[in-house]
């Protein structure tokens, strides 16, 4: 199942994106005891988690039940000014009660495909199965269509077996970390987060467009047995046709 809802401003797309995480939470310590989840990095899920480390979301969280993993990282240290962890870590974890053990870093100070290695085992002995199965994986989407870092054209997305991989993007020549195509279709609930102007004319592409799978990776994500949600800012939509504006307003 795949939703799509458009907010007026950022700052209600923010909005309902704590109150799904402090939702789903709840649903997940419940029913299984903790709740596993997958973020996303860059400046689109910045003020989420600046969100829920402050009130009133930080106090609706049963935190020692909280279990985070990253979805995707850069190749840099983790007091790196471009690492995901110090981005998530200075936004959110530096205030809310949470034990270390609960934040599954990437090691990405180590050789990338060891860091790869590493993460992967790690990610193999939290969750049983021949999948992860987070409970939230937060995404976004790059303006090039990639989502995680599974970027247009890489190898990564032919990987079929493995959870997470070191992946070259063919533009930059950068080396990332990402979860693959297969575990992030794991999950039971996605969740994609786009903002801003930006994003509008390959968010138009992606959605009412056709299937282009090396050009636009973020179509490569269709849950095997969960859902996704679309959760845009009206600025991310204004390439959309008014109608369907209006409707998913």
């Amino acid at each position: 199942m795949s939703t799509l809802k458009i907010y007026t401003q950022s700052e209600s797309l923010i909005k309902a994106a704590a109150e799904e995480f402090c939702s789903l939470a709840e649903e997940a310590i419940r029913q299984r005891g903790r709740f596993a989840v997958a973020l996303s990095g860059g400046t689109t899920p910045q003020p989420l988690y600046q969100a829920l480390g402050s009130s009133p979301y930080e106090s609706q969280v049963n935190w020692r039940k909280v279990h985070f993993f990253w979805g995707d990282e850069r190749h840099v240290p983790p007091d790196h000014p471009q690492s995901n962890f110090k981005m998530a870590m200075e936004a959110m974890f530096d205030t809310i009660s949470i034990p270390k053990r609960n934040i599954h870093r990437v090691p990405a100070e180590l050789d990338v495909h060891q860091a790869a290695q590493n993460y992967e085992e790690d990610l193999r002995a939290y969750f049983e199965g021949d999948w992860p199965r987070f409970d939230m994986i937060l995404l976004g989407m790059g303006s090039d269509g990639h989502t995680a870092s599974l970027f247009p054209h890489s190898e990564g997305l032919l990987e079929e077996d493995r959870w997470f991989i070191a992946n070259l993007d063919p533009r930059s020549q950068n080396w990332r970390l990402t979860l693959t195509k297969n575990a992030i279709n794991a999950g039971r609930r996605i969740i994609v987060l786009v903002r801003g102007r930006a994003k509008a004319e390959v968010l138009r592409d992606v959605i009412i467009g056709g299937f282009q799978r090396e050009e636009k990776p973020i179509q490569l994500i269709l849950p095997v047995a969960g859902s996704m949600h679309w959760m845009v800012d009206r600025a991310a939509a204004r390439k959309f046709p008014k109608e369907i504006i209006q409707m998913l307003s």
